[in-house]
């Protein structure tokens, strides 16, 4: 049934998209504006047309930070998605002190990334040996310093970060398990169905819409992600990430105007993913419809 003013539903979405639009839309509006110019901050502004795009695509530390970026959307989302749909499967089927799981399992989303990361490099740490050395040399391995190892770092990092983000992602499975009817899960138990067959035939069919919303969760937050690859490692290559070159190049190098640039990369980098999941989704329900 359609409102007869339809002014009165413009009013309450109005204070949201004011403030998307202060928050989100101007400040990409003034990035885009200010890729066109070189400024440090303190000089008057330069205009140079398109000479920070021409010199974003030749370079190099750039390039690195796109690859590793793509990495980690593949490992990290692969892995975050995994993870936690393991443990809302896990929670579905404990009676006794799931609510205590729930909350523990969920504490890494709300305790601060620098907390989560101290723990973890020093748990890592070879000078002073930390516990995952002490650990792999009592069991007659080769202590390795795998966040100082450009082989290792990125996986590493990529795994904390999942850590960090998967009790998010296992509450959105939970809750979608749970509000599944439970006549249905019945019927197929009165019907013979085994606990492995209820997942494949009904349970993860009926909420594959979540598994769509989750993807393009992931995929966006892991191609912005800044904040535990800065803290753990924000020298090595290996681990430059688009978000942490940005942030370096336009506050550490006060390069503005580059800085600007690759945040305008940034964000047609996320609408372009995220784009391209939906026509992808859309395009698998409309098969799966026919």
């Amino acid at each position: 049934m359609k409102p007869r003013n339809k002014i009165q539903p413009a009013l309450f979405v109005l204070p949201a998209f004011l403030v998307y639009f202060l928050t989100v839309i101007i400040p990409i509006l003034w990035s885009v504006g200010y890729s066109f110019f070189s400024w440090n901050g303190i000089k008057d502004m330069e205009f140079v047309g398109l000479a920070n795009y021409v010199r974003m695509f030749s370079d190099g530390t750039f390039k690195s930070a796109v690859v590793n970026n793509l990495k980690f959307v593949l490992l990290g989302s692969s892995f975050q998605l995994l993870a936690g749909l393991f443990l809302a499967i896990l929670l579905s089927h404990i009676i006794k002190g799931s609510n205590v799981l729930r909350v523990i399992y969920f504490i890494p989303c709300i305790i601060s990334s620098m907390a989560i990361c101290q723990i973890f490099s020093k748990m890592l740490s070879a000078q002073p040996q930390g516990l995952v050395c002490y650990l792999m040399e009592k069991m007659g391995m080769e202590p390795i310093a795998l966040l100082a190892n450009s082989k290792t770092a990125l996986v590493t990092i990529t795994l904390i970060d999942g850590y960090k983000y998967c009790g998010l992602y296992m509450i959105i499975f939970y809750s979608a398990f749970v509000s599944i009817s439970k006549d249905v899960l019945e019927a197929s138990i009165m019907d013979g169905c085994s606990l492995l067959q209820q997942y494949r035939y009904i349970k993860l069919p009926l909420i594959k819409n979540i598994f769509s919303i989750v993807v393009v969760m992931l995929i966006n937050g892991c191609l912005k992600t800044f904040d535990v690859f800065y803290i753990l490692d924000n020298k090595s290559k290996s681990t430059e990430m688009v978000a942490t070159y940005m942030y370096k190049t336009a506050f550490n190098s006060a390069d503005f105007g580059y800085g600007s640039t690759l945040a305008v990369f940034l964000v047609v980098e996320c609408l372009t993913a995220v784009f391209i999941i939906q026509r992808l989704l859309g395009t698998a329900k409309g098969e799966g419809s026919e």
